[in-house]
Parts: C-alpha cells; structure tokens; sequence
C-alpha cells in the first residue's frame, strides 16, 4: 500500500498535470545533479522544443487550441526523443529534453512528426529546435550546455519570425 502511495505523491510533484511529462522541480532536480562536480557530462544532450507563435495561436483560435498546440508538443517529444530521454516541460510552451547520449536521429524523427501534426491542425502547429551534445571544448557545465541549446533554438526562432 506505502509504495502506491509514495509513487502517486511522486507523480503529484514530478508530473506536469496537463502534459503528463516531467515538470520543472523534476527538471531542477536532474540539473541539480548534473552540477556536482563530478557529474559525467561526456554523454549529455540536451534538446530545447519551443512552440513558434504560442501567443498567436491562442489570441486567434482560443486558450483551448493553445493548450492542444502544447500537448501536441509533449506528444511529440514523448513520441520520439522521449524514447530515449527525459522530457520536462519548463515553461508554458518550453520543453527541454535531457538524454544520456546522442539522440540527434530522434530529433530527425521530431521534425517530421512536428511537420505531419501541422497538416493536421487547423491552427499553424511550428517548433523550435536548439540541440546539442557536450562538447568539452565548447562547454564546461551542464549550464553552458543549456544556454548554447537555448541559443541555437533561439536562433532558428528569430530566423522564422524573420521570414
């Protein structure tokens, strides 16, 4: 009875409640761990997944088919990297994906599901995507690796808007 107890108040304060991914105190807590110093990064990639145009969404076709366009991401995620990593949502729209090797064909996998869930939605359904496996000579922390992701994502984002 105790075990099915403490996996359900687990679940109450790791799972986000409309995603059923992880949530950001499941998020901080992996990270917290990937700060120790002697944390093995060598493996590590992190994806960053950002809904293009959340706002949008939701101001022209409601609140209700901006919650289908962030479900439909987690979806997405859980579908393909989620395979092979921890995908937690962050931020309203915001998922970062933490695997313990390289995952770079799922992500290949989660482009071409994002392009398929588009056609079938009647709002526009686009992602961002920054990613990258650590790379002793361009990160040193677990942190450096975050920001040079959210970066790349952040990049790739301002190319669209640009467009």
């Amino acid at each position: 009875m105790r075990n099915k107890e403490t996996e359900k108040l687990f679940n109450l304060a790791y799972t986000d409640a409309m995603t059923g991914v992880y949530n950001r105190a499941a998020y901080e807590e992996r990270i917290a761990k990937l700060r120790k110093r002697n944390a093995r990064l060598d493996n590590i990639m992190i994806v960053i997944a950002k809904i293009d145009s959340l706002k949008k969404i939701k101001e022209t076709f409601g609140n209700r088919m901006g919650d289908d366009a962030i479900k439909t991401l987690a979806s997405c995620l859980t579908r393909t990297v989620g395979t092979k990593a921890d995908v937690c949502r962050v931020d309203e729209n915001e998922f970062i994906c933490i695997a313990e090797r390289d995952i770079l064909s799922y992500v290949s996998e989660l482009r071409d599901l994002v392009s398929f869930e588009n056609r079938e939605k009647i709002y526009p359904f686009s992602v961002s995507l920054g990613y990258a496996l650590f790379n002793p000579k361009k990160q040193k922390t677990i942190d450096d690796l975050i920001f040079y992701s959210d970066k790349k994502m952040n990049d790739i984002k301002n190319r669209k808007a640009d467009k």
